[in-house]
């Protein structure tokens, strides 16, 4: 009987809660070409919120960079503790505002090269991201 009332509250309540539920997602990812020598190079990125909150990237790393830094281009280039992205909507992290910057790079990148990256929201909430290498 407990297991029948289990599965009916799962089916009838956490079920549809979940179903509700969408992720977070991305697209047009890419990182810039960073000059020959350099050690940071910026990547961007549109990270799509389907959520009634609003979310905010606080952190990141990757597999080609010692540390990743949130700046906004359009603030002359200062750092940023945190990106929002707004509840049903989206940011685009762009050469011309806030952006991701690869510091600390661990390997030379070459176009066509595919960099992996994590951010981190507020909440610890993981975003996956793979990016191509390309010039602008």
């Amino acid at each position: 009987m407990a297991a029948l009332f289990a599965a009916t509250a799962l089916l009838t309540g956490v079920g549809a809660a979940v179903a509700q539920d969408k992720p977070i997602t991305t697209e047009n990812a890419w990182v810039k070409v960073p000059e020959a020598g350099a050690k940071t190079t910026t990547a961007f990125v549109q990270v799509n919120n389907p959520g009634m909150y609003a979310i905010y990237l606080v952190s990141g790393s990757s597999d080609v960079a010692g540390k990743i830094e949130f700046r906004d281009a359009s603030k002359g280039n200062a750092v940023q503790e945190d990106v929002t992205v707004p509840a049903y909507d989206s940011a685009y992290l762009n050469p011309k505002g806030a952006q991701i910057v690869l510091a600390d790079l661990k390997k030379e990148l070459k176009e066509g090269d595919t960099v992996h990256i994590t951010l981190k929201t507020e909440l610890g909430i993981p975003i996956e991201i793979d990016a191509k290498v390309k010039t602008e």
